[in-house]
């Protein structure tokens, strides 16, 4: 069944489809109606040949399970779950109204406002911090993820991979999400040291793109921004937006760093140190504001910087950049000329040396001229 012929399609005899709200690689979204009390959902629907694949199903019905150990308001709910007509298995989930982080960060231009930021930021790492304290990591936080309701506060989506102590949603061992968000560990495959602090990472990342605009790797393709992952110490965000605070930074620095033992320990430390670090906004998340964000500056215009201070990584970090985006940078208005462009380098040693004799040997004589005039009178 074609995926528009599914509308107006009554699932599992309760929820009629009505509206396609999304599409991936592994199922579709619609908007739904319960067709006895008119309650309305978002429906995932498993694609065809996927719900025949058991693995796929242990994956869809591990993420119910997942949602469902987690007691937050700032996770998705899941309302029913069962198989349509053909056989496809479905979530049926809460409803929501608004935009995902990354449709707000692209109608802002590609950054969102500090001060929303601010907001967004505590509300996810308030969310992250129950989903850890259930044992369940979430491994693909992303702007895609992270839902901003029109009505204020934030949801955190798709749990798909997610994975609890002791279970994992995906049933093979393989490299899963997104690479410009992805930890070292979970890009070098190494599923066991996945946990926590890798959301740490990912959160890092996300909150990096959305202050600047930019990746924390630029790379030219997926496989170069995975080799970057993998080994390349990722830049600070001050390269990126030099405009913030130091003390901001400094939290989302400390966020993406290589190795886990120079990470924030958990949520709740890291979301102290965020408070501290703006504290000129209320914790409080009202309806999200996105006026214009004058500040910014299209991420064509700026190359990324890799200052001389940075450790060396298994390659040269350079080689990934995307050459096609990559421009001059451009020489500030209200610059100075260079100073020393047209200064002449004065006389070479040697000749520095007899100038200076010639001038002793002037003044000796002038002395002994001095000398002989007091002594005739």
């Amino acid at each position: 069944m074609r995926i528009q012929d599914r509308l107006g399609a009554v699932l599992g005899g309760k929820w009629r489809l009505e509206s396609i709200l999304g599409r991936g690689g592994t199922s579709t979204v619609y908007a739904a109606s319960h067709v006895r009390d008119r309650s309305r959902a978002a429906v995932k629907v498993l694609n065809p040949e996927l719900s025949a694949n058991p693995g796929m199903l242990k994956v869809l019905l591990a993420e119910a399970r997942l949602v469902a150990a987690i007691e937050h308001p700032g996770t998705v709910k899941v309302l029913d779950d069962g198989f349509a007509d053909d056989g496809c298995a479905y979530l049926a989930f809460e409803l929501l109204v608004g935009q995902t982080l990354e449709e707000v960060r692209q109608s802002q231009g590609g950054r969102v406002p500090l001060e929303d930021m601010m907001r967004i930021g505590d509300a996810v790492m308030d969310a992250l911090a129950a989903v850890h304290a259930a044992g369940v990591v979430h491994r693909d936080l992303k702007p895609h993820n992270i839902f901003v309701l029109e009505g204020g506060g934030v949801k955190i989506l798709d749990f798909g991979l997610a994975k609890q102590r002791g279970y994992t949603a995906d049933a093979a061992q393989d490299v899963f999400g997104t690479p410009s968000f992805m930890p070292p560990e979970q890009s070098l495959g190494l599923t066991k040291k996945i946990d926590a602090q890798s959301d740490v990472w990912s959160l890092g990342a996300t909150l990096f793109t959305c202050l600047s605009g930019l990746p924390v790797h630029t790379a030219k393709d997926v496989n170069a921004m995975m080799l970057a992952s993998r080994s390349a110490r990722p830049r600070s965000l001050a390269d990126a937006a030099p405009e913030l605070s130091t003390k901001l930074v400094a939290v989302v620095d400390r966020a993406i760093a290589y190795h886990k033992a120079e990470r924030w320990p958990d949520m709740k430390t890291m979301r102290a140190a965020w408070q501290e670090a703006h504290p000129h906004w209320l914790p409080t998340l009202p309806p999200p504001r996105f006026d214009a964000d004058p500040d910014f500056l299209d991420p064509s215009a700026v190359e990324p910087v890799f200052t001389r201070t940075q450790k060396r990584s298994m390659f040269d970090p350079r080689e990934l950049l995307d050459d096609s985006q990559a421009v001059p940078r451009a020489r500030h208005p209200g610059a100075l000329p260079n100073a020393t462009a047209n200064v002449s380098r004065g006389p070479e040693p040697a000749r520095r040396v007899m100038l200076v004799a010639a001038a002793v040997l002037a003044a000796l004589f002038v002395a002994a001229i001095v000398l002989l005039v007091v002594a005739a009178r």
